[in-house]
């Protein structure tokens, strides 16, 4: 008896070791293209058409937001630029600075609006909201970085149904996030994993 137990024990010990073996092959196969594909749904690039105004949302590395929202001003896709949640990185005196810089690329001065710093994505979309109604403005483009392209439109639908917003992400190559194997650096797990867990708190009414 004892010499059938033994074959049929070792038999199972391969089993298992085999199972074992295939799931790690897939992992190594799949896993990247899943968090890859995880990271697209972060980003949402909707196609151009002129707006009455052009975002450049807080945050991300200092001017490329608001470089790329003078670039898409300039080719006549919007007829003013505001500026949403000042950057700290800036300088002291923020908006003088700002300005300034939007007037070097050639921007009038009477084209720059400035909402000051809101500090998270809602109180940007809320006051983004209020600012559009008060100046009848009825459609947007938003300027971020390519991972909050869609938390950032999204909540600003969710401010002002009755006005239109486009996502405008800046290039890859001028964003702090990359997404092509964004698990591979720390930098862009910390960002991804924050705007997963963001989206979380802005799907259950939080604060961001």
């Amino acid at each position: 008896m004892e010499a059938v137990v033994e074959p049929i024990a070792k038999a199972k010990r391969w089993r298992r070791w085999i199972i074992f073996a295939a799931v790690l092959l897939c992992l190594y196969f799949f896993l990247p293209l899943m968090l890859h594909f995880s990271a697209s749904l972060l980003i949402r690039r909707d196609p151009l058409q002129p707006a009455d105004i052009v975002v450049a949302l807080g945050g991300g590395v200092p001017c490329m937001r608001q470089d790329y929202a003078v670039e898409l001003y300039q080719q006549g896709l919007a007829k003013k630029i505001v500026i949403n949640g000042l950057a700290a990185e800036w300088g002291t005196d923020t908006e003088k600075t700002v300005r300034q810089h939007f007037i070097n690329l050639g921007v009038p001065e009477s084209d720059l609006v400035f909402a000051g710093d809101t500090g998270n994505t809602r109180a940007e979309a809320e006051l983004l909201a209020h600012m559009m109604r008060k100046n009848g403005w009825k459609s947007a483009i938003i300027v971020t970085d390519p991972y909050h392209t869609r938390r950032a439109t999204y909540t600003c639908e969710r401010a002002a149904s009755d006005l239109q917003f486009l996502a405008a992400p800046v290039s890859e190559k001028m964003s702090l996030w990359k997404q092509e194997r964004w698990w591979t650096r720390r930098g862009d797990v910390w960002l991804t994993i924050r705007e997963f867990v963001a989206w979380g708190n802005t799907l259950v009414g939080g604060l961001r």
